[in-house]
């Protein structure tokens, strides 16, 4: 109960700060307190639920949580409150753990900086520095863990969703293989490039947490085909030898030149724990990442067709200019952008059957005065007009989703990590990557890479045993 009353207080502590960190848009005290007392009670008896009992979990909007509204960062979504919990949401709740409310998140989750400006939202602001992005569209998500309000909070992921925020916010996000976790109960909003997946403080976490959330689901057809779970070896991160890690190094060195260094760096701890690292090419990335930005645009403009003709007033700019954008390809673009998915998926097939366990890779952008980076990060700050009107740059977008796409749009599992910090005390981080269903493997790999740089206490963070 302490705890629970703690995270109420850092929750409204947060929107009282100048500016407001803007991370939980929706909770309910009573909620709280109710799941708390109950898992209190448990405890006292010695009959915890599960390995989740009494954790405090933030989760985006785009979830169906009973009883908030599934807004999915809009203004004229879920009027009604959900009536029904999302297949992961409910595991949680069913295995005691303290949902304490709805994170922010960007707009339909059609944008990758984390800006929304409307008026039941707001920007988040990165707890690291709060003039700076947060990363989206999970970003209140990576906001609540990164300040310390929650050890878990749910995010979704179609280019990059979950990663981008996690990298930005120093904190650990995974996306696992397409149908490991469930997305019944989800907000459809790009349903064969998006996924679910958890955002945590450590790798160690996010495994558990990752493990805890994977599963079959009858109501989602993809999760039925799956191999069991397994985390075999996740903790053997003394020695790495027999791991190979692939660079595709043209790739890797696009990034800016700090940033670069860092991850080049991180690279050769892991291969001093034992790990052999090759050379690879990753054949066609760039139809590929075309193909995954047709995809993702396609897909979120057909199912908002009804919300762009009704509402289309109601939307930030920034949505309405990547919603119309969606809504310019063809059916012949769209069939084209699978026939390369095709493709795509049979190169990584090759590539992790000559012997390639994780890929790994950084990334970067670099715009006007300031450099925004997908993972290892130079963060732009927030400009003041942005907050009122919203911010759009179609390159951004497309570029912060470089790195990302790839898995995706070929639904191998991928994970960001921290792994060091910018002249300005920013993250930096680093992305790994795995073959379909060897998330154990992934996991193995990015546990090994947490040790190899100390992870700093971002400016904005609370401690919930204190």
């Amino acid at each position: 109960m302490q705890i629970a009353e703690t995270v109420i207080e850092i929750i409204e502590n947060m929107d009282k700060q100048s500016p407001k960190m803007r991370a939980i848009v929706q909770y309910k005290k009573e909620e709280i307190f109710k799941m708390a007392a109950a898992s209190t009670k448990r405890y006292a008896e010695d009959k915890p639920l599960s390995v989740m009992d009494g954790i405090p979990v933030a989760v985006k909007e785009e979830y169906h949580v009973v009883p908030y509204h599934s807004r999915c960062g809009t203004t004229f979504m879920g009027s009604e409150p959900a009536k029904e919990d999302a297949f992961i949401v409910k595991k949680l709740r069913d295995g005691g753990a303290i949902i304490i409310g709805i994170t922010n998140m960007h707009e339909l989750g059609i944008g990758t900086t984390g800006n929304n400006p409307n008026r039941l939202h707001g920007t988040p602001r990165n707890p690291y520095n709060v003039n700076h992005y947060t990363g989206g569209s999970s970003s209140g998500s990576a906001a609540a863990v990164a300040a310390g309000l929650c050890p878990v909070a749910l995010g979704s992921d179609g280019g990059g969703s979950i990663r981008i925020p996690a990298a930005v916010c120093g904190v650990v996000g995974i996306k696992g293989s397409c149908g490991r976790i469930s997305t019944s109960g989800i907000t459809p909003l790009a349903h064969t490039v998006s996924f679910s997946g958890p955002l945590c403080a450590t790798v160690r976490d996010v495994a558990v947490v990752y493990a805890y959330l994977a599963g079959k689901d009858k109501d989602d057809p993809k999760t039925l085909c799956q191999p069991d779970v397994t985390l075999e070896g996740f903790e053997n991160i003394s020695s790495l030898k027999g791991i190979t890690l692939g660079i595709d190094w043209k790739y890797f060195k696009d990034s800016d030149p700090a940033v670069y260094q860092q991850c080049e760096k991180a690279v050769k701890y892991l291969e001093d724990k034992g790990a052999s690292v090759v050379s690879i090419q990753i054949p066609e990335l760039q139809e590929t990442l075309v193909a995954h930005a047709i995809t993702i645009t396609s897909e979120m403009a057909t199912g908002m067709e009804e919300e762009y003709h009704k509402y289309h007033s109601e939307m930030n700019p920034e949505t309405a200019s990547n919603v119309s954008l969606g809504r310019m390809f063809s059916a012949r673009e769209y069939f084209q952008a699978m026939k390369q998915r095709t493709r795509a998926m049979g190169f990584l097939k090759t590539i992790f059957e000559d012997g390639v366990d994780c890929i790994l890779t950084p990334g970067k952008l670099c715009i006007t005065d300031f450099i925004f980076l997908a993972l290892g990060i130079k963060v732009p700050e927030i400009r003041d007009d942005a907050l009122e009107y919203g911010e759009s740059n179609l390159a951004v977008t497309t570029e912060l989703m470089r790195y990302m796409g790839l898995a995706n749009f070929t639904g191998i599992p991928g994970l960001t990590l921290p792994v060091g910090y910018d002249d300005h005390g920013l993250p930096i981080a680093l992305q790994v990557m795995s073959s379909w269903w060897n998330e154990h493997v992934l996991l193995r790999v990015s546990h090994a890479a947490e040790g190899f740089t100390p992870k700093k206490k971002p400016q904005v963070h609370y401690n919930l045993l204190e």
